[in-house]
């Protein structure tokens, strides 16, 4: 396994100010249209919100980091997807409601947080999404994102190839290793729900969450 030196994907303040500033209230990541669902795996310990944007705004840049600066802003991160369940009820979500048409993500993918920018070939859910005090299902111990193929690394387009990770619709939604930089893409935002608790949880006012779907049942 090669360590990989690679500069990370940081965008600058005034950039992400510009770019929330852009889309403040959730009108738009980068102008563009969102849904949210809740999520709550079979134990009834592991709860989420998954918040799933339509392409983001080819000017701000580098596309996944601004993507996951925005998620992390106003979210806890990207959504890490750690079961099949999780998979399925997402993937449910977003066709039941369109948003894998080419209107929403013209390039036919969403960010999720998953990225071997550490290490080459060695794909990780990022950290920051792991809060104290929260629970997590155990459904995930075998569970495969990947497309049939994937990940490939492929560096027709950029040397360093491909490290950052998305949901690629031209494969049903299965994970995918693309570009970091090279195409925007929709990007799928998570917010963890301690207890599971949905309804006594003080969501804030701006997120409106209370009364959201489940994803797997909408």
């Amino acid at each position: 396994m090669m360590l990989k030196i690679v500069p990370l994907l940081i965008i600058g303040v005034g950039a992400l100010k510009a770019f929330v500033e852009a889309s403040s209230g959730h009108s738009g990541y980068g102008s563009s249209y969102h849904e949210c669902c809740k999520y709550e795996d079979p134990t009834g310990c592991d709860c989420r919100i998954y918040c799933v944007f339509c392409a983001q705004n080819s000017s701000y840049r580098p596309y996944y980091g601004v993507a996951r600066g925005v998620c992390l802003l106003h979210y806890h991160g990207l959504a890490r997807i750690e079961s099949q369940g999780q998979h399925d009820d997402i993937i449910h979500f977003i066709k039941e409601r369109n948003l894998n048409s080419e209107s929403c993500i013209e390039h036919h993918g969403f960010w999720i947080g998953l990225d071997d920018q550490a290490v080459e070939g060695h794909f990780v859910w990022q950290s920051e999404t792991v809060k104290d005090g929260y629970c997590y299902g155990t459904d995930g111990a075998d569970y495969d994102c990947w497309a049939n193929g994937e990940p490939n690394d492929n560096d027709k387009e950029n040397a360093d190839g491909q490290d950052c990770g998305q949901l690629w619709f031209r494969r049903g939604g299965k994970c995918d290793d693309e570009y970091c930089d090279f195409r925007p893409k929709g990007a799928i935002c998570e917010y963890r729900v301690p207890h599971c608790d949905f309804d006594a949880y003080d969501f804030p006012d701006a997120l409106g969450l209370n009364t959201l779907p489940y994803c797997g049942s909408v």
